[in-house]
């Protein structure tokens, strides 16, 4: 008999409505929020159990940028100034040129020094090349105490650093040339008081000791001066030293001068005048009267 194919008839409504169902089920997954808190917002929290990466981030340098400092000026000094240093170097050539011509004098400081005695006349016992290392030792006794008396100023008076640093040389030099003047007056001032005092004998070996104390002095002061221009904190130290041995050349040539012309108990009397008016007054007037003037420059 024959064979009836019956069609499949689908339940187009029931499909449908599965798929309706599915769709709006996904759409409800994607577009409902979520349902957690937030979290971090005060930064990581502390390493737990094995969380290596964090423990590694939070042993971690932190980098900090580093604090400059304003720039600071060289603070300048004879060592530094090229004027300084060729007055320097000019009076140890001369000096050393001078010294195989005048060595014989050299010899003699000591009986010049401390010795009563000497000839009538200042340049019958010395040579022109004994005059020249005079002048030779004067001069290096004069540029030793200038820069001596640049550093004393530094040290004794602050106020006056930035002035004396921004010219070194023209303070040095006004300084040497101070010292040189002194030198001058004081040798002048003995001439006159030995010309009214005394003879022309004790007078000339009077001059004899005060040049000679003078030579010493700047033979002393080279090696003070040479240590305060390379080791600058030094200079209080330095400087001290420079006034004792000042004080201590002015101590012989005192002593000279007395062994010279104290004659009897009256001459002490002159002898206190002379200490008052030739050794005590002039030197502190000539300190006064360069201070003032390295303050002007």
């Amino acid at each position: 008999m024959p064979t009836h194919n019956t069609p499949h008839i689908t339940d187009t409504t029931s499909t449908t409505a599965t798929h309706t169902a599915a769709a709006t089920t996904a759409r409800d997954t994607i577009i409902a929020p979520a349902k957690h808190k937030a979290q971090y917002l005060s930064g990581f929290p502390e390493p737990q159990g094995n969380d290596t990466t964090t423990a590694r981030m939070a042993q971690m340098p932190v980098m900090e940028v580093p604090k400059g400092t304003n720039a600071r000026t060289h603070n300048t000094s004879p060592l530094h100034d090229t004027g300084s240093m060729i007055m320097l170097l000019l009076s140890c050539l001369f000096l050393m040129t001078s010294y195989r011509l005048g060595r014989s004098y050299i010899a003699n400081l000591g009986h010049y020094l401390f010795s009563p005695k000497g000839s009538d006349d200042l340049f019958a016992e010395h040579t022109s090349n004994d005059a020249r290392i005079i002048i030779a030792m004067i001069a290096n006794t004069c540029l030793m105490g200038g820069i001596m008396l640049y550093y004393g100023l530094l040290w004794y008076n602050p106020s006056l650093t930035v002035a004396l640093q921004a010219s070194v040389f023209k303070h040095v030099l006004t300084l040497t040339l101070a010292m040189a003047t002194f030198v001058t007056l004081q040798l002048l001032l003995y001439r006159l008081l030995g010309f009214t005092f005394a003879t022309e004998n004790l007078t000339n070996m009077w001059v004899q000791g005060f040049l000679a104390s003078q030579a010493v002095l700047g033979l002393l002061l080279f090696p003070v001066a040479v240590i305060t221009l390379v080791f600058p904190s030094t200079i209080k130290m330095m400087v001290t030293t420079a006034v004792v041995l000042y004080i201590l050349g002015r101590i012989v040539f005192i002593s000279k001068g007395f062994r010279i012309f104290f004659n009897n108990l009256s001459s002490s009397i002159y002898f206190i005048l002379y200490l008052c008016a030739v050794e005590i007054v002039p030197p502190l007037l000539a300190l006064a009267g360069t201070v003032y003037v390295c303050t002007i420059l």
